[in-house]
């Protein structure tokens, strides 16, 4: 068997290595993502590993050529699936596997770290701004945290704040029994009225696509913050800058910003969203980094070797999304 891994970040090289030499399988490591001009590096392998770049979602030549291949599963490096084109996927026969379950505390840990900096004003502490000094922090315990997402990564921020003295209420498609009787469920509207802190978990579909708009921002409680390390469209960033301009939102640590997808090989800070709220001293931006632990690199790369050997031998694996 030789499987291909496109996007491979050299430092997973050696966690490669090992995957490789413990199951006798050779991987092609390839930095460079998946794109038209490379894809003629597929022949002869048996399976892929990729990121979901953009070309993903609108090319069905890159399906078409890779099932011409032979190839007839992706295994995404990824828990978020929103770059796949499912129709040109489910047309040309692929199974689709996702990594969800990597180390749930290196966007955790980021996240409730950026709850933190949120409440102290570092974005406006770190950027020197004038009137850093007239924003005065707040104490986790005097605040209500609000979670999106009690799922793996959500229920790590739950338990961080708490641990520190905070309060947290959330809102989630299912309750975590972990979290029961600890933290208060509350429907969309009233995580929005009652958060000083809100702190986005939940994957982008198309429910979850802009679900911070014009209008949550104007239910939400004046001079909270918001934080995201889930995924840049689920907020609407038109209306968060308006939201900004008006003192509705107190600031935002934000991880992902809509359309980064564009601006990471050329450079995020080009993205000219990133650019607009940058300008705020209450905004801090940072370039999808919140997973980037050496451990969480290494195990979604163990994930997705794994992923691709499984639907190639047995058509199955517990990571199948498609």
């Amino acid at each position: 068997m030789r499987l291909i891994y496109f996007g491979a970040n050299p430092l997973a090289y050696p966690a490669i290595r090992t995957w490789s030499q413990r199951n006798d399988v050779e991987v092609t490591c390839v930095h460079e993502g998946l794109n038209a001009d490379n894809i003629g590096m597929v022949e002869g392998h048996d399976g892929i590993c990729l990121y979901l770049s953009d070309v993903m979602r609108s090319d069905e030549n890159i399906y078409r050529t890779l099932h011409e291949y032979g190839i007839r599963q992706l295994s995404i490096t990824a828990t978020g699936v929103d770059g796949l084109n499912r129709q040109y996927a489910q047309q040309y026969g692929f199974h689709v596997t996702n990594v969800p379950g990597y180390s749930p505390t290196s966007v955790g840990h980021f996240a409730l770290m950026s709850v933190l900096m949120g409440l102290r004003c570092i974005a406006a502490v770190e950027k020197d701004a004038l009137d850093s000094r007239t924003m005065i922090g707040r104490e986790l315990s005097d605040v209500t945290v609000g979670v999106l997402g009690t799922g793996r990564i959500g229920s790590v921020v739950a338990d961080g704040v708490m641990a520190l003295g905070g309060h947290v209420i959330a809102c989630s498609a299912r309750t975590n029994p972990l979290l029961e009787g600890r933290v208060r469920y509350v429907d969309f509207d009233r995580l929005l009225e009652q958060s000083d802190v809100i702190s986005i978990h939940v994957p982008l579909t198309e429910e979850t696509y802009h679900q911070f708009d014009f209008g949550a921002f104007s239910r939400m409680k004046e001079g909270s913050c918001l934080v995201n390390t889930a995924r840049g469209a689920i907020v609407d960033t038109e209306a968060l800058l308006a939201a900004l301009d008006a003192g509705r939102v107190g600031g935002a640590v934000l991880d992902c910003v809509e359309h980064e997808e564009q601006y990471m090989a050329t450079g995020w800070k080009n993205n000219p969203l990133v650019q607009r709220l940058t300008r705020y001293p209450n905004v801090m931006v940072t370039p999808h980094v919140a997973y980037y632990t050496q451990r969480a690199v290494d195990e979604i790369a163990w994930a997705a070797l794994d992923n691709a050997k499984n639907v190639i031998e047995t058509g199955r694996s517990v990571d199948m999304v498609l």
